[in-house]
C-alpha cells in the first residue's frame, strides 16, 4: 500500500480519533497514542493478528519517528477542533474524545476504519501489560534492526 496515503496528517488524525474512541481508559499519553497506531497498523509484528494493516514492509519501524512528528501536528489539530481534549496529570499532558470527536469517529464507516478499530482494540489490550518505555524501547530496537537490513 502507497505510504502517502496513510501517513498524512489528515490519516493519522483520524486514526487517533478511532483509538480514543476504542480507549477505555478514556485518556491516554501523546506517546500512547503513537504507539498505538503504530501497533495498530503493524499488529502482525506484535503478535496480534496474521497480517498488517498497511501492509508488509521491513522498513516498517523505521517510520515511526516520521509518524511521530505527523502526529504532533494531527493531535494540536485535534484539539483546536475540539475533537479531543487535552489535560493535565501527573504523567504529563493526556488526550481524550470529546462528545464531538466520538460523533465524527462514529461516522467514520469504511471498511478501513472498521478494520481499524478492530486493530486498534487489539494494540489497546496489548498494550495495557506494558508501560510507556517498554513499548517505545521496544520499537526503537526494532527500528535499529530494520535500518541495519537496509
Amino acid at each position: 500500500m502507497n505510504d502517502k496515503v496513510f501517513n498524512t496528517e489528515f490519516e493519522i488524525s483520524m486514526r487517533l480519533l478511532l483509538i480514543l474512541s476504542q480507549s477505555e481508559k478514556k485518556r491516554l499519553t501523546f506517546d500512547s497514542l503513537v504507539t498505538a497506531d503504530f501497533i495498530s497498523n503493524y499488529s502482525k509484528e506484535f503478535g496480534l493478528s496474521h497480517s498488517n494493516l498497511h501492509g508488509e514492509n521491513e522498513f516498517s519501524f523505521s517510520e515511526f519517528s516520521a509518524r511521530r512528528a505527523l502526529a504532533q501536528k494531527a493531535i494540536k489539530q485535534l484539539v483546536l477542533e475540539n475533537l479531543v481534549k487535552v489535560s493535565y496529570s501527573n504523567d504529563g499532558f493526556k488526550y481524550s474524545i470529546t462528545e464531538r470527536g466520538q460523533a465524527l469517529s462514529n461516522s467514520l464507516a469504511s471498511d478501513y476504519a472498521t478494520e481499524y478499530r478492530l486493530y486498534a482494540q487489539k494494540a489497546i489490550d496489548y498494550m495495557s501489560s506494558k508501560n510507556e518505555k517498554e513499548l517505545l524501547n521496544l520499537i526503537t530496537r526494532e527500528a535499529s534492526k530494520s535500518l541495519r537490513k537496509g
